[in-house]
């Protein structure tokens, strides 16, 4: 894992000492007055996908997403001598290079500049650690997989898949199709002729590649960390590896120069996450962290790491405020003593998804690093697996690595393939419900977070939590209508509990018939057959054989207004009556020809009506103001036929 410094830090050195170490610097600026870009047209700095992230977010345009007002950045590249790195809207600064220390006085006098801080060497070698395995060093290329059936031939990823139940999410079919996940990194050496990257390549789900640290696009020749971290996410050779997000779409994004050690890397990484919110990404997942630094007066200490100091910190959380989900390592240093220990940056970021590291047997990897962050807040969020963690060789074989870098990008491909199941989620949604489906969501502490997620449970959870429900009452009829996510493994049960009862009884079972799980509605008539004029409880349980599990999705109470009674039967109400007879009935099927007939006791018809009627139930008033007291027939026909006769007396 990588570390860095705060550019908030003021730096007290002799410019001599400057100009004779350091080459580049970050030029703050006061304000964006005068920049030709509005927050009433965002098209014109941030693509219809971002926008549309915002939207669905409930998300308002900022300052902060206005770029830099361009004529700040011309008069500093105007200056002799400097030369302009890259710009980050969101910290309104600039990175520039430069030796003149004329330059820098020039720099600090224009009226828009804040300040400027040093930020890398002239020169400097760093030697970046790798995580994984020798090339050598190569296991056999699968392993017999434990689980029942499985949407892919996982080979050595089944394990780090399956400790998340994300082969249920899998068999879903959710793979991460339609989510947009940006990569930052040290390089992604290879992946151009890695094989278990031909799917991603051929179907063109790398939608870009940029390297901040050599400003082009090759991504392809620099250090090979960022292609292992990409394995765990995007590959998809069967019986070999298969990623957590086989299917989703990529941009990769080198931001961390593994020669050196500098806050410039921070600076770039600002920049590469401002470029992904611009086209719109739903996550960055990134395997890097800063603490310390070459040069050591450039190191975060653990009070530092709080969440609100480090320049990568401040970005990370600000990509988070855009409605992106940035997943974040949490650092290697967990066996150092004292505050080294600690996370990294921008791991300490309130509104980041920090992960931490554990074994295929659950237990906490010895070098995940600890929290929580320098002002005390809970971290990591939660763990994945990421000791011994099968990743990808440039052949494309398997072999193993570890750290906290892996355990990143295998649960990060899980979160997007879950936010797929729930697109309307905001970023802190899912971050919420995934937190809650781990296990140690009761008790979480600062090695664990909430623990270890399960995405089956998270999904009952959301789907119990999204399901909704109503029921309505007409013609001695409940109707129940209610909507859910389910597929072919869904079967639903509506309950019922009549008044004075105290148990539920199944009044139906209804089973879905969606290939795909998604969104389906339903209607259920429940035929009421008993007086009364009390409420019905009802509820509705799903049954997710997928799943294994059952839960109920709504309750209802529904109140009769009616009088209502079994089929066959005729009413005629009130008895006695007076002003006003009301003829009830109740057919159990359709009557082409139904007649009503009133007689008094002398055989004179009082009341007489034929009419067509549907299965159901009927109220029919009477007026019966003129009528004499006494006793009449009610009787009712089918064509010639008779169905029912009642006798009903006057006052």
């Amino acid at each position: 894992m990588k570390r860095i410094t705060t550019l908030t830090l003021l730096l007290i050195v002799s410019t001599g000492l400057i100009q004779a170490q350091f080459s580049r610097y970050i030029v703050q600026f006061t304000d964006k007055k005068g920049t030709p870009y509005t927050l009433s047209n965002p098209s014109a700095y941030l693509s219809a996908k971002a926008l549309t992230r915002r939207t669905n977010q409930k998300l308002t345009i900022d300052s902060t997403d206005l770029p830099v007002n361009p004529a700040y950045v011309e008069s500093i590249r105007n200056i002799a001598n400097v030369t302009v790195i890259n710009t980050s809207k969101w910290l309104n600064q600039v990175c520039i290079k430069t030796t003149d220390p004329n330059a820098l006085t020039t720099i600090n006098a224009l009226p828009f500049v804040k300040k400027t801080n040093v930020i890398a060497p002239r020169v400097g070698r760093n030697t970046l650690t790798t995580e994984m395995a020798d090339e050598n060093n190569q296991l056999p290329v699968s392993v017999k997989q434990t689980s029942g059936t499985t949407a892919f031939d996982y080979g050595q990823s089944f394990t780090q898949i399956h400790i998340h139940n994300g082969d249920f999410l899998h068999r879903l079919g959710f793979s991460g199709q339609g989510m947009t996940i940006a990569v930052l990194d040290a390089g992604f050496a290879n992946y151009l002729t890695n094989p278990v990257f031909d799917s991603v390549r051929l179907q063109g789900r790398v939608l870009g590649t940029w390297d901040y640290i050599s400003n082009n696009n090759n991504v392809n020749d620099d250090h090979a960390h960022g292609a292992s971290v990409f394995s765990l996410l995007a590959s998809n050779r069967p019986g070999v590896l298969i990623g957590s997000a086989p299917h989703a779409s990529y941009y990769l994004l080198r931001t961390e120069d593994a020669a050196t050690e500098y806050p410039i890397e921070e600076q770039h990484w600002a920049v590469a996450a401002e470029f992904a919110d611009s086209v719109g990404v739903d996550m960055i997942s990134t395997s890097l962290g800063y603490a310390d630094f070459d040069n050591s007066m450039f190191n975060y200490s653990y009070a530092q790491r709080n969440g609100k100091t480090a320049m990568i910190t401040i970005a990370a959380n600000l990509a988070a405020k855009k409605g992106i989900l940035v997943m974040v390592a949490a650092g290697n240093s967990g066996a150092n003593s004292g505050e080294a220990k600690y996370i990294s940056v921008p791991a300490d970021a309130d509104s980041v998804f920090t992960i931490g590291s554990v074994d295929k047997d659950r237990n906490i990897a010895n070098t995940s690093s600890w929290g929580p962050n320098g002002a005390g807040l809970l971290k990591p969020n939660v763990v994945s697996l990421g000791a011994n963690a099968f990743v990808a060789t440039s052949t494309g074989n398997p072999t193993t690595g570890s750290g906290t870098s892996f355990s990143c990008p295998n649960i990060a491909g899980l979160v997007a393939c879950l936010w797929q199941v729930y697109p309307e989620l905001t970023n802190m949604q899912v971050m919420d419900v995934i937190q809650q489906s781990a296990d140690r969501t009761a008790n979480p502490d600062f090695r664990f977070g909430y623990g270890i997620p399960d995405f089956k449970k998270a999904v009952v959870q959301l789907t119990k939590q999204n399901a909704t429900a109503s029921s309505s009452f007409n013609n001695c009829i409940v109707t129940i209508n209610w909507k859910s996510k389910d597929d072919t493994s869904t079967v639903y049960s509506i309950q019922k509990r009549m008044p004075g009862e105290t148990n539920y009884i199944t009044i139906g079972d209804i089973a879905s018939s969606s290939v795909s799980f998604k969104a389906n509605s339903y209607v259920f008539n429940d035929t009421i057959k008993a007086a009364a004029n009390n409420a019905i409880q009802y509820r509705i349980v799903q049954n997710m054989r997928s799943a294994d599990t059952t839960f109920e999705i709504a309750s209802l109470q529904q109140t009769l207004n009616s009088v209502c009674f079994p089929d066959n039967t005729l009413l005629a109400l009130p008895s006695p009556f007076d002003q006003e007879l009301n003829v009830v009935v109740n057919v159990p099927e359709a009557i082409s020809n139904m007649g009503i007939q009133i007689t008094d006791m002398m055989g004179k018809v009082m009341y007489a009506m034929k009419t067509n009627k549907p299965a159901g139930f009927y109220r029919m008033p009477v007026f019966t103001g003129s009528w004499r007291p006494g006793i009449y027939d009610v009787t009712v026909y089918d064509n010639s036929k008779h169905v029912y006769k009642r006798k009903v007396l006057k006052k």
